[in-house]
């Protein structure tokens, strides 16, 4: 079965490519981004939803049954070359205008799918490519989620090694809690108002 990429609700991919071309002929920012290759030869690809969880929640035993939807995220590709990354911010009341970025998450993320297509647990079952993210811990990984399982494949660099490793979800979040209690163990501590 192929790994399943549900399309994002709505216009998102659309004004993701429209935007893109706004800002390479407004601002310039395009050639930046994109190199010499023009905004109309880039494919907006690879739509994952962001799910967000929380230190608290990794603390109190939550695992990805608490994470929450944060968005939508693409890769944009150019003859088979990932370029950059783009996202798009979401609350209940509102949709955000897509934020366009390069780094060392692109590739992770791309390298990432190129594995997650080729793992014989896709022959058994169809999975949908999300991304967690734990933005307290510096956390993402890729989430391959099934009616009946989850898998996590951790980007780099991330806090618990196994970067593009499959990683079941209790051997993920057993490693990343003493991470959390090592963060929350730095925090200071939350006064009392009277």
């Amino acid at each position: 079965m192929p790994l399943n990429m549900p399309e994002p609700p709505g216009r998102i991919r659309d004004e993701t490519r429209s935007h893109l071309g706004r800002i390479a002929r407004a601002s310039g920012d395009g050639p930046k981004l994109l190199g010499e290759i023009a905004p109309d030869d880039v494919e907006v690809s690879t739509p994952h939803r962001v799910f967000a969880l929380l230190v608290r929640d990794i603390e109190a035993g939550g695992g990805l049954g608490k994470a929450q939807p944060v968005g939508w995220r693409f890769l944009l590709e150019s003859g088979g070359k990932v370029l950059a990354g783009a996202e798009v911010s979401e609350t209940p009341e509102r949709t955000f205008p897509p934020t366009f970025y390069r780094g060392s998450s692109v590739g992770a993320t791309a390298t990432a799918v190129k594995a997650a297509r080729a793992l014989p647990q896709l022959q058994l079952a169809g999975f949908d490519l999300r991304l967690l993210r734990i933005p307290e811990l510096y956390q993402m990984a890729l989430w391959l989620h099934s009616s009946n399982t989850d898998l996590l494949i951790p980007l780099a660099p991330s806090p618990i090694g196994r970067e593009g490793q499959v990683t079941p979800p209790p051997v993920f979040f057993r490693e990343l809690t003493a991470r959390a209690q090592d963060y929350r163990a730095r925090q200071p501590p939350v006064r009392e108002s009277a």
